[in-house]
């Protein structure tokens, strides 16, 4: 697998990257987009404090 080819990414306003540990192993949409959504969630939470 290769991945999000560069001119791609290039062409993207911004990128996101999701750390994972052990064995790297690619995410769906899906699961991805609820990491993310998550992370903001949890940001916007502590930052209301």
């Amino acid at each position: 697998m290769k991945g999000v080819a560069q001119e791609v990414i290039d062409l993207s306003y911004g990128t996101i990257e999701i750390s994972q540990y052990g064995t790297k192993h690619s995410l769906n949409v899906a699961v991805s987009g609820g990491i993310a959504v998550w992370e903001l969630a949890r940001q916007w939470r502590a930052s209301e404090v």
